[in-house]
């Protein structure tokens, strides 16, 4: 019984016979540049190559309306995907390119709002200042058994938190409403519609568990899950 042809080997051959290079073919393949180069050997791939150029060469040109010569049809990316992407891309980042190829817009957009959510509520925990006296001291340069400091106040660790939590509250806000007008499209499930919803409602429960724990506004809150929610945002962008 004849083995079966090695798909890979054919999709490799065929890739090379429209004038690929071997380490683009081997990498778009994630074969060894060897193997490819042990396959064109073994099933003369160069052969085909010489009876195509003949058989080419014997034509006097293409009969009327033949279209061979116009190249794919609009929106092929078969170039540009074994290419320039394997060529330029590191492996890693092309990795990631292939597996959002085809998602949808809608949920690559929701996945950047849950970045940028999550990335705002760390934040809460890494620049919260604690009072007026909570100051950090750093060693800024050391030399010849001395050392120099720069010491943070207070009020200066809670205006870099102000100008760099106001920027990011801007950039979710931002994208809150791209994917508002996203949800327009016919194309928009009901699930994507709902997520949003489910979040703002997420934000509104974790807004007054805090108030109820703090007698109030929480300290170093300053209207942080309000603006969020959408309610706010003025008064952010007013604080730049």
């Amino acid at each position: 019984m004849p083995r079966a042809p090695n798909e890979k080997a054919e999709t490799a051959k065929q890739m090379y016979l429209e004038g690929q290079k071997m380490v683009d073919i081997a990498a778009a393949l994630d074969i060894p540049e060897g193997t490819i180069r042990s396959w064109k050997n073994r099933y003369k791939w160069n052969a085909t190559l010489q009876k195509d150029n003949r058989n080419v060469a014997k034509k006097c040109g293409a009969p009327v309306g033949n279209k061979n010569a116009a190249g794919g049809p609009p929106g092929n990316k078969k170039a540009e995907k074994f290419g320039f992407f394997s060529k330029y891309l590191p492996p890693e980042t092309k990795e990631i390119f292939d597996a959002v190829q085809d998602a949808d817009p809608i949920d690559l957009l929701w996945h950047q709002i849950q970045i940028q959510y999550a990335a705002i509520v760390r934040a809460q925990r890494i620049m919260y200042v604690e009072d007026q006296e909570d100051s950090t001291k750093v060693t800024s340069m050391e030399s010849a058994g001395s050392e120099a400091y720069m010491v943070q106040m207070a009020w200066d660790k809670q205006a870099s938190f102000l100008q760099a939590q106001s920027r990011a509250m801007k950039t979710l806000q931002g994208l809150f409403k791209q994917y508002d007008e996203l949800l327009k499209s016919d194309l928009a499930t009901e699930e994507q519609k709902a997520r949003i919803d489910r979040l703002r409602a997420e934000i509104a429960k974790v807004e007054a568990e805090n108030k109820e724990r703090a007698g109030g506004e929480q300290p170093g809150d300053d209207g942080f899950l309000e603006a969020l929610n959408g309610s706010a945002v003025e008064d952010w962008a007013d604080e730049d």
